[in-house]
């Protein structure tokens, strides 16, 4: 039987075995965020955008918001759904299946930031696109798989799933 402190220390290397991919693709998706905001910065288009622009510009608005609401409002009930606990379960296939919902999740950060840069070239002033490229770093920012938020996402699951893991 494993002692207390050889579990945190096998959950500690699992946790950052599997997390490396979601990691290493979260770091990159922060930095072309960063890209795209620098781009539509330094564009200098003509900023005269007509009605058109305007119109894609308000419904990319309302997309945006949606997209943040339903993003963190369903990452809870998605992270810890009993769909998720079937006959395989272990730590390794839990969080394999959470690398798949973060990567699906974090392109939903992306899409924002596209949203920004599209916009943008299109023709509306930075002025009024910068808060797309924050909100896709910010939702980034949350959904990135930091060691301590797994855990804790860990110990949230097994009081949910009324089983230990490791």
């Amino acid at each position: 039987m494993l002692t207390e402190f050889e579990k945190q220390k096998e959950e500690r290397a699992l946790i950052r075995q599997e997390s490396r991919i979601t990691m290493i693709i979260s770091l990159s998706l922060l930095a072309s965020i960063a890209i795209y905001a620098l781009v539509a910065y330094l564009y200098k288009g003509g900023f005269r955008f007509s009605k058109g622009v305007y119109n894609a510009y308000s419904i990319l608005n309302i997309v945006a918001i949606m997209l943040v609401i339903v993003v963190l409002a369903v990452r809870k009930t998605v992270y810890f759904s009993p769909r998720l606990v079937r006959d395989d379960f272990t730590l390794t296939a839990l969080l394999r299946r959470w690398r798949s919902i973060d990567i699906v999740m974090l392109c939903f950060g992306e899409m924002l930031a596209l949203f920004g840069l599209v916009i943008t070239l299109l023709g509306m002033p930075f002025v009024r696109t910068f808060h797309f490229f924050i909100a896709a770093f910010l939702l980034t920012m949350i959904l990135m798989p930091i060691p301590w938020k797994v855990r804790d996402k860990i110990r949230t699951f097994e009081k949910y799933a009324g089983k230990q893991i490791l």
